[in-house]
């Protein structure tokens, strides 16, 4: 497994079970077979679909000449290898939970960044499809550049969520299909394990992890509030807002989320009912899987030619793509779309069933798929509805691609939820 990176890496006194210390090496012979598929793999020719002028996606999906591209830019140019050393340069580790409702067993892999300081407050940084714990490396960049170990505010959790990237289920486990309580209810585990139950922690998510993080709030005393960045509103709530008239801008802001309804949810349907066929499909070749993938990784970001966010780099794109790869995890990952999708109807809308109590804030990013309006938080959460920041630009993958803004949202709702809440003041470092 090898040692981790010194700084950032003294856990904290009330660390319950010792994490092990872990870092990312994948075999050269599965970078040769990785790149052998690569090059083996066969294009369709031109025809009506797969043309699009000037665009790498359009109302039929992914471009040829897109992938064409990406495809010989990752096998001529990209390397993986300076990705993965880039990453192993922050501490990172595995830790195995039991869950105490559903009896599995998750080995579970983080990215964290700890702090030297007493008054230090807890945060866990939860990702989703087709995420990974890379969306939020720039941040911890950031962070490590920001702070020293001896000033940081917090304690910087960021996990592959269970059965995403490097965290998977063992043995007996893995035979057993998960769902978002699970999930989540392993994630508080995680955080316990490493001596947060007294202080209290701060759960932060968008996609999957926004599922998580609200049920964490709700499920878990530990988990003190929440911090979002998606929103989907169940049928119920959705109803009890059409009387609610928006602004002009707050309308604007639900384009997104009817745009992702109306022509982008074809994958959440294939994930949800047919999680096996997909899966096996993309896990033959990686050129298959980055068309699925990367086809989300640029509709779901913000590359709008008037005044939108830097676009995704495609080296970005190719780091995610090549980390589902070579950890095998796509089609663990499908739990989530049978959890989040459980019943297909009129429209896939993401089921919130959760009733969270506790407050929570969001950040409104103007590129995304699910988005949760002021005026209609204000009348669905009143008071709970603690912190709303607006965002000029920005989309679904906000830490990636505006990780400054996304931070300083962090802080600042922090700050001003903290002392509300009751987050304790942590412990010394050992």
């Amino acid at each position: 497994m090898g040692s981790v990176s010194p700084t950032f890496s003294t856990l904290p006194a009330g660390v319950k079970v010792q994490p092990t210390p872990f870092r990312i090496n994948v075999a050269e012979s599965d970078i040769a077979q990785f790149r052998s598929l690569i090059q083996q793999a066969i294009i369709p020719p031109e025809q009506f679909y797969n043309q699009h002028a000037n665009a790498a996606t359009g109302k039929f999906g992914i471009t040829r000449d897109w992938l064409i591209q990406a495809r010989d830019y990752w096998l001529n140019t990209y390397d993986w290898r300076a990705q993965e050393t880039f990453i192993n340069s922050f501490p990172q580790y595995k830790q195995t939970v039991v869950g105490p409702t559903s009896g599995q067993t998750f080995d579970l892999h983080f990215a964290a960044l700890f702090s030297l300081r007493e008054d230090v407050i807890p945060i866990i940084f939860m990702h989703g499809w087709p995420g990974s714990f890379l969306e939020f490396v720039p941040m911890l960049d950031i962070l490590r550049s920001r702070y020293t170990p001896e000033t940081l505010p917090y304690h910087v959790i960021v996990p592959s969520i269970p059965d995403y990237g490097f965290s998977s289920r063992p043995n007996d486990s893995a035979l057993q299909e998960l769902n978002m309580e699970f999930a989540a209810e392993a994630m508080n585990e995680l955080m316990l394990s490493l001596g947060f139950g007294s202080t209290g922690y701060v759960a932060q998510g968008g996609d999957v992890g926004y599922a998580l993080a609200r049920a964490m709030a709700n499920n878990h005393a530990a988990c003190k509030t929440s911090h979002l960045n998606m929103f989907m509103f169940t049928p119920d709530q959705f109803a009890a807002c059409q009387q609610e008239p928006l602004t002009e801008r707050e309308e604007k802001l639900l384009t997104g989320t009817n745009a992702w309804i109306k022509q982008g949810s074809a994958y959440a349907y294939e994930h949800g009912t047919r999680p096996s066929t997909i899966a096996l499909t993309l896990s033959t070749n990686p050129v298959a899987m980055l068309a699925w993938m990367g086809e989300k990784f640029i509709e779901w970001s913000d590359n709008r030619e008037d005044g939108g966010s830097r676009p995704l780099s495609l080296d970005t794109i190719l780091d995610g793509v090549s980390l589902y790869w070579f950890s095998g995890c796509f089609p663990r990952t499908m739990w989530s779309y049978r959890s989040l999708v459980p019943a297909i109807g009129a429209t896939a809308v993401v089921q919130e069933s959760l009733s969270v109590q506790k407050p929570f804030g969001y950040s409104a990013f103007p590129v995304e798929i699910g988005t949760l309006p002021r005026t209609w938080g204000k009348k669905l959460f009143g008071d709970r509805l603690a912190y709303y920041k607006e965002h000029e630009v920005g989309g679904h993958f906000a830490a990636l691609q505006e990780p400054e803004n996304f931070l300083d949202d962090i802080e600042e709702f922090v700050r001003f939820i903290a002392p509300k809440v009751g987050l304790a003041k942590g412990g010394k470092s050992a």
